[in-house]
């Protein structure tokens, strides 16, 4: 992926020093496509915040604001993990049907001492 081309307008997002030249912003709406174009392009793409800040460059204030708009649009949804995930996609950590609970436990016991 090519770095982020810089606008220096206000209402932009911060990029980060090691993305694009210092005191360099981007516009909000070229953040909000790219971050929904990597989600399009990997379905199953599941990021925690620090994850997505590292991922596209961008301040942590900056990073939740884009991915909390992608969230109140539909597109992105939270998990009870706190990581971040396309609204369509089904972790099979969140199935019902393969919860832990299922999953048959053998147990050793530990021989009887005998004092």
């Amino acid at each position: 992926m090519n770095p982020p081309t810089c606008v220096s307008v206000s209402g932009g997002v911060r990029v980060a020093p090691t993305a694009a030249p210092e005191d360099c912003w981007m516009h909000f709406a070229t953040v909000v496509d790219r971050v929904r174009s990597d989600f399009t392009e990997m379905p199953c793409l599941e990021l925690t915040l620090a994850q997505a800040i590292r991922l596209w460059h961008v301040g942590a204030d900056d990073c939740r604001f884009v991915l909390d708009a992608l969230v109140d649009e539909g597109f992105l949804r939270w998990t009870a993990q706190r990581t971040i995930v396309r609204a369509d996609y089904v972790s099979y950590r969140n199935a019902p049907d393969l919860s832990l609970s299922h999953i048959p436990v053998r147990r050793t016991h530990a021989p009887h001492r005998r004092a």
